[in-house]
């Protein structure tokens, strides 16, 4: 499955590009980033027996807001762009990916905490992209009429379903019909195929966006280059964080809620509410987000005993 991927997703990646006529398929986005959810949900989550989720997860939303901060004054002070920050405060807020339980056992660390950690992070999301977002965003064009508190209600109303519907049917299954939950949570391995094609629409839709502004205007703005310095910065720096703030006790953890971002449902909202210019800080993060996780796997098997993986073998 995993040489699978790394063929398909440069293969996604590529025709993303080179096909923008797929953007027509983005009404589908908000489907199967629901669906993806609603697979993550259904996974059997044993009782809890600490109190680390909340406790990261609030740590984590946190050092979000503080980026928050820094990114706001850097536009007073240095003068960057309000899509640019727009773009870079929708990567803080993001909630933990549908994939961090996976890497976080591929890390050696603690699966069922990271799957705690995404349920509580994409709640909370729920609230905190509308509300705090949504006071910077200014409203959609033809929307010119929408207040602070109208902006952020409709921002709520497009992600809430996403998050809350899944979780809603996720929770039944699992309650009234565990045996149903079970069949569908072994299915969850096929989420890699929704995702791939999340990737090519998304990407798609960047490309379409990006031809009409003008691909020369862009890079003699400063744009491309501004958003690709960033969002490496914030990947490096948000993975780091994590890693820092549960050091002592779950630093994989930690570092897998921090860094790596839900980056589907962020470049959509991008899309919808910020224009393509903030949607590529977000698009931006999900290659530097994939180098980085590749790297970590990478260190992480390097370090095995040699004798342990012989014997594996």
């Amino acid at each position: 499955m995993a040489k699978l991927r790394s063929i398909l997703m440069p293969l996604a990646i590529l025709l993303g590009i080179l096909l923008p006529c797929a953007h027509v398929l983005s009404p589908l986005m908000p489907f199967c980033i629901g669906l993806m959810m609603a697979l993550t949900f259904v996974s059997k989550v044993p009782p809890q027996q600490h109190g680390f989720t909340f406790k990261i997860e609030m740590r984590a939303l946190f050092a979000g807001l503080f980026l928050c901060g820094l990114l706001l004054a850097s536009e007073k002070l240095f003068g960057l762009s309000r899509p640019i920050v727009l773009g870079c405060m929708l990567i803080c807020l993001c909630p933990p990916a549908n994939a961090a339980p996976v890497m976080a056992k591929l890390l050696g660390g603690n699966p069922i905490l990271a799957l705690k950690i995404f349920l509580v992070g994409s709640v909370i999301a729920c609230f905190s992209i509308p509300f705090i977002f949504g006071y910077f965003c200014p409203p959609p064009a033809g929307m010119e009429q929408l207040d602070f508190l109208g902006l952020s209600k409709r921002i709520f109303n497009s992600i809430q379903p996403i998050i809350t519907i899944p979780l809603a049917i996720a929770l039944g299954l699992r309650s009234f019909y565990p045996e149903v939950a079970d069949k569908i949570a072994k299915l969850q391995k096929y989420t890699m195929f929704i995702w791939i094609f999340n990737v090519f629409v998304l990407l798609s839709k960047a490309s379409y966006d990006v031809r009409l502004m003008g691909v020369k205007k862009l890079w003699d703005a400063g744009d491309f280059q501004l958003t690709a310095i960033i969002s490496l910065v914030l990947c490096v720096l948000l993975f780091f964080l994590g890693w820092l703030c549960e050091r002592k006790s779950h630093p994989i953890e930690g570092s897998q809620s921090m860094g790596q971002k839900n980056t589907m449902l962020i470049i959509w909202v991008a899309q919808l509410y910020a224009g393509p210019v903030a949607a590529l800080c977000p698009t931006f993060y999900v290659v530097w987000q994939n180098l980085v996780l590749s790297w970590m796997s990478r260190s992480r098997r390097s370090n095995k005993n040699p004798t342990l993986q012989k014997n594996e073998a």
